[in-house]
């Protein structure tokens, strides 16, 4: 199974234009800029969806969302080192007396201070964590960044499985397409072959009409599907961050090969909640310890420029303290209420999540199963279709066979046709489906691990 590491390591090689992805495509989009062009892309599913894990809003925006989270942890920890201030202070007064000092100067003589004075020093506080407080809301900070980069990387593969399946369905209507042109150029040979028996005189001028009729419905239907594919090429390439995706998709030749191998896996966006309940149990803790004595050093040095005599005075301090919350309205006590509110809330959401996904992998599990047996029933529905519509061509060619009986095999063999396509891209998105649900990305981005059946491999 790809884990997390290795889907990112893909991510970065698409950012540094590994082999098939051009570095002008493989770079994220700058903000606020229109959608860049496909150059170079050859259109193959794994180019796609490295695409759309290296540039698709989506994820970036996720990632902008990771970045957010680890610089609030860094903030955060640097509490510990507390903070130091420098200064600079000019005061002027109306009369020279001693009104204000910047300082208290050592000795006091008999005559004023200056009207206009200038100070100018260095603060330091610096706490003292007795309470670990500051140390609960680090723990939280740096659940919420993992909690971040576990929905980041869940967006990610949220966000291929969505490409995944456009391109799936972007190959199933070009499987349509090719049924529907065969059926095209069999029924204009057939509107040939009915011309020629016309004049002959073998063939009846309703039985030409009839697959004229049914040729004009074959093209109808393309220019349906190709609607459809235009579409869905438009959906594609706003996921990819591109303008456009006009290249041709890859052709679909058989099933999946391999299926999800670890049941015990967690997906990424189980991580995610996961962390967020154990930021909640941190907020908690530290809006409990945050009641408790808060201790601090703090303290400075000062040099007063007295302007009287021009000799400055310098002076230091430093001062220990311990501060302590007895009546602020019933605040701290709502704090913590709504602090054990959102983890029971965050409890609940994480008891969903478990549910949801066994839920899903046990959909998905079935699906597979199903679009796999759908799979092989088309097949051998189109060998019959395919035998069918032999038969009527010959019968229409020789004059045994009607064109009604012509046009429903021609029909039936391109349906049959169209659905093998469907069928084989059911299966594969049914596939990607299955990965996401184990917290991997589709088969097009990792390397197949074969295993014996899917049922074995997702028995818990």
């Amino acid at each position: 199974m790809m884990t997390r590491s290795v889907f990112a390591a893909v991510t970065s090689l698409v950012l540094l234009a590994g082999p098939g992805v051009p570095a002008a495509s493989a770079q994220p989009a700058a903000e606020g800029a229109p959608p860049a062009p496909l150059v170079g892309t050859t259109g193959g599913i794994t180019e796609v969806l490295q695409l759309i894990a290296a540039r698709s809003p989506d994820v970036l925006a996720a990632q902008a969302v990771q970045s957010q989270a680890e610089a609030h942890f860094a903030q955060s920890r640097a509490a510990f080192l507390g903070k130091v201030d420098a200064y600079g202070l000019s005061q002027h007064f109306n009369d020279p007396r001693l009104t204000r000092p910047i300082t208290q100067p050592p000795v006091v003589a008999l005559y004023p201070f200056a009207a206009n004075q200038f100070g100018y020093g260095i603060e330091y506080q610096l706490p003292i964590d007795l309470s670990r407080r500051i140390a609960a809301e680090v723990d939280a900070a740096r659940s919420t960044a993992e909690g971040a980069r576990w929905s980041a990387d869940d967006m990610r593969l949220r966000a291929v499985l969505d490409g995944a399946a456009l391109y799936r369905n972007l190959q199933a209507l070009s499987g349509q397409c090719t049924a529907l042109a065969r059926q095209l150029d069999a029924l204009q040979a057939s509107e040939r072959a009915a011309a020629a028996g016309l004049k002959a005189g073998t063939v009846a001028r309703v039985s030409l009409l009839r697959v004229q009729a049914a040729v004009a419905e074959v093209q109808a239907s393309i220019a349906g599907v190709r609607g459809q594919e235009r579409a869905q090429r438009a959906q594609l390439a706003g996921l990819m961050g591109v303008d456009s995706f006009p290249v041709r998709v890859e052709s679909l030749e058989s099933g999946p090969v391999a299926v999800p191998a670890d049941p015990s896996a967690e997906p990424p966006g189980l991580r995610a909640v996961q962390s967020t309940v154990l930021a909640a149990q941190a907020n908690v803790d530290a809006t409990r310890r945050a009641q408790y004595p808060q201790f601090f050093v703090n303290g400075g040095w000062n040099h007063n420029a007295i302007q009287w005599d021009t000799q400055g005075i310098d002076t230091w301090q430093v001062n220990v303290g311990v501060r302590v919350n007895v009546w602020s309205g019933g605040a701290q006590r709502r704090a913590l209420d709504a602090a054990q509110g959102a983890d029971r809330e965050a409890r609940q959401h994480l008891q969903r999540a478990q549910d949801n996904l066994r839920a899903a992998r046990e959909g998905a599990t079935a699906r597979w199963e199903a679009q796999e047996g759908t799979y092989h029933a088309a097949l051998s529905g189109l060998q019959v279709a395919e035998e069918s519509e032999r038969i009527e061509q010959d019968r229409f060619r020789t004059g045994l066979g009607s064109a009604t009986e012509l046009i429903d095999a021609a029909a039936a063999l391109a349906r049959a046709r169209a659905s093998v396509a469907n069928a084989l891209a059911g299966w594969w998105q049914a596939d990607d489906a299955l990965r996401y649900a184990y917290g991997e990305p589709p088969l097009a981005l990792q390397e197949p691990t074969p295993t014996s059946s899917i049922a074995e491999s997702a028995k818990p």
